[in-house]
């Protein structure tokens, strides 16, 4: 009767380990920070209002900055409203974010990936106006690359008077008009 009770032992000894293995594996996952409670909340930033604030690479393209400089401190849920009088009244297309764990990652030996999913969710686009949103509980470093459509034309001041192409090449011809008024006599 005695084999019975030894081939229980190691039995109960894996029973006893593997619960001691549950309970600090659950130890640690209610211990271990995540976005429970309040640790991952975010807040609103706006940029773009004060000087200096991004730049026009050229007549089609903003910059938050420059590849070899600063990036925008881009923390857990941050959501960011750009507001770029620079866009001209135009509706920004194709944005490119890009992330960093480092805040100069040209210079500081860092790394950088285009962001995607929910590290950089953009929320919306209007005229001067763009919003996006670290929906991660991650921390990061941003730059923002805008393309911009083309400006519409300017038209001269004076309404196209005095510019004889302005009216399509056809000219005024006042006599052609009183020859169809008297009938042709």
């Amino acid at each position: 009767m005695s084999a019975p009770r030894e081939a229980n032992a190691p039995s109960l000894r894996r029973v006893l380990a593997l619960g001691a293995v549950w309970a600090s594996i659950s130890a640690a996952a209610l211990i271990a920070p995540g976005c429970y409670g309040r640790n991952c909340e975010g807040g609103t930033e706006v940029f773009g209002v004060d000087a200096g604030e991004g730049r026009m690479i050229d007549e089609n393209r903003w910059e938050s900055g420059p590849m070899d400089g600063t990036w925008l401190w881009f923390p857990r849920q941050r959501y960011y409203i750009f507001d770029v009088r620079a866009f001209g009244g135009r509706v920004p297309f194709n944005p490119t974010a890009f992330l960093s764990a480092s805040s100069n990652p040209a210079t500081n030996g860092g790394n950088m990936t285009s962001g995607s999913g929910n590290l950089t969710l953009f929320r919306s686009m209007s005229a001067n106006r763009i919003d996006i949103q670290n929906d991660s509980c991650s921390d990061y470093y941003l730059r923002l690359v805008v393309d911009l459509p083309p400006l519409p034309p300017v038209l001269p001041d004076d309404g196209g008077a005095g510019d004889d192409a302005s009216d399509g090449g056809i000219e005024d011809d006042a006599s052609a008009d009183e020859d169809a008024g008297d009938g042709g006599t």
